[in-house]
């Protein structure tokens, strides 16, 4: 089946033509009024930049050639220039001057003025002198030698310096005109020389003027003013050096100069060298001798040694001589007879060793060096002079190496207050006593100690003039009438404290370490021990008293020893102890029958007999505080170096006193104890030896 459609029919559209509009005529300006225009313009621009700019003026010393300025809108009115403000720059230049060129900042000031000052160019200087070659400085700087031209020298006023050997230096002040002048500077030099005339005896002498030779005299020089040193030396004469004064321009001749005929020269050797040189006998010296000597006149000597014959000699030597004698002095021989111990020591004498089993040998009678040493043992050196009229016999014991270090202990030591202490060696002794002894008490607990090392024990009790230093108002009071004040008696009335403060304060006074510390209330000893002052163990006091003739290193106990210091019977010898004697009667509680020591109180320090060990008053006088604090345990019963108990406020009290005069109270075994002063009951030192000396 076909679909047929119906056509479209097309409308013409009616035609309208585009209309153009119309151009309108432009006018176009002339160029005079164009010209017009900008003349305007200028003149506009002109008149407010007059009006409106800053006047600046140069002034230029001196005046420039030519005056050039950069910068916008510059205009030059009259002697102004008219400008902007803000920056320019400025360059003029006159004749003869280094240009100028500068850059300026112009303000907003109306009027302104800038000073220039032109610097002058650098002038030429040509420096002459008479004579030429003379060294020139200009300023302090050397330039060179005249003649010569200076090319560039600075305008301005100058010093010129001309110096020459032999003349005057000349200072001259130049003024430079510069502006590439050439000036010219002439100077004449004055000498500064005289002349001098010389002459010698002998002639023909050689002159040196400050150590330069100048030539043979006689010859006159000329020499430059001041101080001169000359020199005349000749063969065969001695050299002379004298000094003068020249002043320039003159003229000296002085007197002949006259040379002394040369020392003669000696050395004198001998063998053995070291013999004494004497002449006339002026001693004179020792070989090798070197001496001066005048010629031609004889010269006599002597030579001298020690264990050798003398030697006596004359010469006579001529001018400038040198001379050498060696002379072999003969030996005279001494006999040294030998007697050494051990008799395996090794002997060397003057470094040279003996064959062993040698019982004598014949040496230079002069000082001999014996050497006699052992292995184990402490090494002696002796020095003997042999005697060639009589044989010597040297003696030498040599000690063990421990006993020579004990050996090496001082035995003494003073403190500064003049209180003395004894070395005591060490032992194994042993305290307290058998419960059964008579008169023993249970606190006297045996115990054997064995002290290790050497210490030291005061000498005596502290006395009242000791411990015043310490504590001047220490007062113990009076014993009935008796006064315990004296300065020579043992200091009484002090507590355990007391002592110890008192060594402590000695230890500082000698800078030595404080033996003690304080724990709260308490001393307490500073453990390692140190070398400090300290009061005496029970044990080290035991040790010099009851066994004060106990050899060291040795052991005892107490069945070794007596009851009481002096023996076994109660009463002591007269007047060897201080005791509770008859004089004693109404204070003492109890008196030792029929004795007599002529004190009703404590006696003066060391006035009764010393023991074995040379310590005073360990028994009698008055009792002694102890380091140790008071104990009844039995053990231990073997100790080493033993202090006593750790712990407790009462102490060891031992030894007699002027109130003690029972059997009790008088043995060594006796212990007492307590903590606050009496007035039998004193003190004394110890202190350990310094490490350093230990053995």
């Amino acid at each position: 089946m076909t679909d047929q459609s119906t056509p479209e029919t097309l409308e013409a559209t009616p035609f309208e033509a585009i209309t153009e509009p119309q151009r309108s005529q432009k006018k176009r300006l002339k160029p005079s009024a164009i010209g017009f225009v900008l003349i305007a313009l200028c003149l506009g621009i002109f008149t407010w930049h007059l009006f409106t700019a800053r006047a600046i003026a140069f002034n230029f010393t001196p005046q420039a050639d030519d005056i050039q300025v950069s910068g916008w809108l510059s205009f030059v009115l009259g002697e102004r220039y008219l400008v902007r403000p803000g920056t320019l720059t400025v360059s003029a230049s006159a004749k003869g001057h280094i240009p100028i060129q500068r850059t300026l900042t112009i303000s907003d000031a109306a009027e302104q003025n800038f000073e220039f000052e032109f610097e002058r160019l650098p002038g030429q200087l040509e420096v002459l002198s008479q004579p030429a070659g003379a060294d020139i400085t200009i300023d302090g700087q050397v330039i060179g030698k005249t003649p010569y031209m200076v090319e560039s020298i600075s305008a301005g006023e100058h010093l010129v310096t001309l110096s020459a050997p032999r003349y005057v230096s000349l200072n001259a002040s130049v003024e430079i005109k510069g502006m590439n002048e050439t000036q010219r500077l002439k100077l004449d030099l004055t000498p500064a020389w005289g002349v001098v005339t010389l002459s010698s005896k002998p002639e023909r002498t050689l002159l040196t003027v400050d150590g330069e030779a100048s030539g043979e005299l006689p010859l006159s020089i000329e020499l430059v003013e001041g101080e001169r040193a000359l020199t005349f030396t000749a063969p065969g004469y001695e050299p002379k050096t004298t000094q003068i004064t020249v002043t320039r321009g003159e003229t000296l001749e002085l007197e002949p100069f006259i040379l002394k005929p040369a020392m003669a020269e000696l050395t004198l050797n001998s063998d053995p060298q070291g013999a004494l040189v004497s002449s006339n006998d002026d001693y004179l010296g020792t070989t090798p001798f070197y001496q001066r000597i005048t010629p031609n006149q004889p010269f006599s000597f002597s030579l001298s040694k020690a264990g050798y014959e003398s030697v006596t000699r004359s010469l006579r030597l001529k001018p400038a001589e040198i001379a050498t004698q060696n002379i072999v002095l003969k030996a005279r021989l001494g006999e040294i007879l030998l007697n050494i111990s051990p008799e395996s020591a090794e002997v060397a004498i003057n470094g040279e060793t003996l064959a062993p089993g040698l019982n004598a040998v014949k040496l230079p009678a002069k000082p001999q060096t014996f050497l006699i040493s052992l292995e184990g043992y402490q090494s002696q050196r002796v020095a003997i002079t042999p005697d060639p009229l009589l044989a010597q016999t040297l003696s030498v014991a040599l000690l063990t190496t421990e006993a020579a270090k004990i050996a090496a202990i001082p035995k003494t030591i003073s403190s500064s207050i003049g209180y003395q202490l004894q070395r005591v060696l060490p032992a194994t002794i042993e305290l307290g006593a058998d419960r059964r002894d008579r008169g023993g008490r249970s606190n006297e607990i045996r115990r054997r100690v064995t002290l290790s090392q050497p210490y030291y024990l005061g000498m005596t009790e502290v006395t009242n003039a000791h411990y015043q230093q310490f504590d001047p108002s220490h007062n113990p009071g009076v014993l009935g009438r008796l006064l315990l004040t004296e300065r020579n008696r043992p200091v009484v009335g002090i507590s355990w404290s007391e002592a110890v403060a008192f060594c402590n304060w000695l230890s500082s006074q000698e800078g030595l370490p404080n033996a003690y510390e304080r724990n709260g209330d308490e001393y307490q000893l500073v453990i390692p021990r140190n070398h400090g002052y300290r009061l005496p163990t029970e044990a080290e006091w035991s040790r010099a008293a009851r066994y004060a003739s106990l050899p060291a290193n040795e052991a005892a106990g107490i069945e070794d020893t007596t009851r009481f210091p002096w023996g076994e019977l109660l009463s002591p010898p007269t007047a060897s102890v201080n005791l509770a004697d008859t004089a004693a009667t109404g204070f003492a509680p109890t008196l030792v029958p029929g004795y007599t020591d002529g004190f009703r109180g404590p006696s003066p320090a060391a006035h009764f007999p010393a023991n074995a060990l040379g310590i005073f008053d360990l028994a009698g006088n008055v009792a002694e505080w102890m380091h140790d604090r008071f104990g009844t345990a039995r053990s231990p019963a073997r100790a080493v170096d033993w202090t006593g108990p750790s712990q407790g406020n009462i102490y060891v009290i031992r030894g007699s006193s002027f109130l003690s005069g029972s059997f009790s109270e008088l043995r060594w075994a006796h212990r007492d104890s307590g903590s606050e002063g009496r007035q039998d009951v004193g003190f004394r030192l110890a202190r350990d030896i310094r490490p350093e000396l230990r053995p």
